[in-house]
């Protein structure tokens, strides 16, 4: 397999786009958020560092714990697809609570804050490049594990046989450009990612390691 990166559909052929050695993957962990940031820094990752704010409550359990059950809150909701974000969260930090007070609604056993914090967000808009680590290779795609956790599948072009697509020589472990055509979640938040290689440069195509 020759080094490089396989270009993206409608762009010129950049050169090899070099994965930071310093930033280990983030396997099944959640990522610090100084990792996650840092990460925002590579030119292909799709993420952005946003203050955002938001409504929590809190059962009463964490009357005197605020912040044990705000980081619980938004531990559950990363990974996951947002609306409110646009993208998937990854990692927060400097969680500020707006009021010093919090708020009872009526009957309801929640304490109600609005909060501020930092986010690492995931955003692969289509159109938009990222690379990935291949993690399958099948006849009909190849399966992509972006920044560790998000699954990425690239189709085999339709006018190519599968003879054609094999001699490519994917291989499990190469780091792979392409091109987002479509992302989606299912009804848990689970995001998936599709993409597209380029059409007209199959011959050129290269993978680095």
């Amino acid at each position: 397999v020759a080094e490089g990166v396989m270009a993206a559909e409608g762009e010129e052929d950049e050169g090899a786009v070099p994965v930071p050695a310093n930033l280990p993957p983030f396997g099944a962990q959640l990522p610090s958020f100084e990792a996650a940031r840092a990460l925002t820094e590579s030119r292909y990752s799709c993420l952005v560092v946003m203050l955002h704010r938001r409504h929590v409550a809190l059962p009463p359990r964490f009357l005197h714990r605020k912040r044990t059950g705000i980081c619980l809150q938004l531990d559950a909701e990363l990974r996951r697809f947002s609306e409110s974000f646009q993208g998937v969260p990854m990692a927060y930090d400097d969680i500020k609570i707006t009021k010093e007070l919090g708020d009872i609604i009526d009957d309801i056993g929640a304490i109600h804050l609005d909060i501020e914090a930092s986010f690492v967000v995931f955003q692969p808009l289509a159109g938009k490049k990222l690379v990935g680590i291949i993690n399958k290779v099948a006849p009909s795609h190849i399966g992509c594990l972006v920044h560790g956790c998000f699954n990425a599948s690239i189709p085999k072009p339709d006018h190519l046989s599968i003879d054609e697509w094999k001699n490519f020589g994917f291989q499990i472990g190469n780091t792979l450009m392409f091109k987002v055509s479509h992302f989606d979640s299912d009804a848990a938040g689970v995001f998936c990612i599709r993409g597209k290689l380029h059409r007209n440069r199959y011959t050129n195509a290269m993978l680095f390691l």
